[in-house]
């Protein structure tokens, strides 16, 4: 776990998430007790996915389940590093002891020919490594599989896995309880007022709220203060630029794009005006979608009513 996440050591201190955490507390329990009767030697817990928006917990969950099963060997490896076979063959010829996880960061990334690769490394534990050369057994090991797009990582490779875990975004009371527990984990004094404040504008993301708080820590501390008020979160939503729904100046350029236009705006459209990739838009235009601000169609993307509300909102 890396230092800027909470200090959770267990499945139990994990807010919200309730079925995910439900699923793979019985794939741990159950995974002890066929351990006792088979040794650790000839059993790993299942290959399993996790699939969900970004910030929502994947990896945090992914770090959980090993201290759950009491390792430290954990390789962690983002699928668009991986560009060929031999480099997948590599990883995984890195998993020389029973018990061992893989954690493969953004799967669906990883090209046909290498999922056909690792889904054979799965469903046999073995590694044809090519020439006369005879298979690579290798020993029981884990792959957690974390994934935004569940549904572009192939068929065949996706009912591998055994468990799958689909994460959602929070509601604003598990939001709320979130940033309180991160910010009594870090010693940081704040109301209930600045923590719905926070909440509100996290649109539901978890790593989204811990960032704002950070920030606004920022403004206190900044401010010879010790305990975050309402008018530090005010100071850092100022001058960050973010709207009531927590959407930075880049995200509000591409709804003030959409009301301009008074139509249907294309992808590359947007791209070229905003300056950014199509798949950078992709990714954060889903939001939008989610809380009813734009409808996409075959003609490109479109302001809803509820997305004109919120625009007038935000300049009131």
């Amino acid at each position: 776990m890396n230092e800027t996440e909470p200090l959770i050591t267990s499945l139990s201190q994990v807010v919200g998430q309730t079925r995910a955490v439900r699923v793979l507390r019985t794939a741990l329990d159950a995974y002890w007790h066929e351990r006792s009767k088979l040794g650790e030697e000839n059993v790993a817990l299942p290959h399993l996915l996790m699939a969900g928006p970004s910030g929502t917990g994947k990896t945090l969950l992914s770090e959980l389940v090993a201290q759950e099963l009491c390792t430290t060997e954990i390789h962690v490896e983002l699928a668009q590093n991986i560009g060929n076979i031999g480099q997948m063959q590599g990883l995984l010829m890195m998993l020389d002891k029973p018990g061992q996880i893989l954690f493969l960061d953004e799967i669906h990334e990883l090209n046909e020919s290498v999922q056909v690769c690792l889904y054979r490394a799965l469903e046999e534990r073995k590694l044809f490594l090519g020439g006369n050369k005879k298979p690579v057994t290798l020993p029981p090991f884990t792959l957690i599989g974390a994934t935004t797009h569940e549904f572009m990582l192939a068929t065949s490779a996706r009912q591998r896995f055994k468990i799958l875990i689909r994460l959602s975004h929070y509601h604003i009371d598990e939001m709320a309880v979130l940033i309180e527990q991160r910010a009594k984990r870090l010693g940081w004094g704040i109301n209930p007022k600045s923590i719905h404040e926070l909440a509100k504008r996290s649109r539901g993301v978890p790593r989204l709220g811990v960032r704002m708080l950070e920030a606004a820590k920022r403004c206190c501390s900044a401010n010879e203060c010790d305990f975050i008020e309402t008018n530090h979160v005010a100071e850092m939503v100022e001058m960050e630029g973010i709207d009531p729904l927590g959407f930075d100046p880049v995200e509000q350029s591409y709804l003030q794009l959409l009301k301009q236009h008074q139509g249907a705006v294309r992808l590359n459209v947007l791209a070229t005006h905003l300056g950014l990739p199509r798949q950078s838009i992709e990714m954060f235009e889903s939001d939008f979608i989610r809380l009813g601000l734009i409808t996409k169609n075959e003609k490109g993307r479109c302001l809803t009513p509820a997305g004109h509300e919120h625009l007038k909102a935000s300049q009131d």
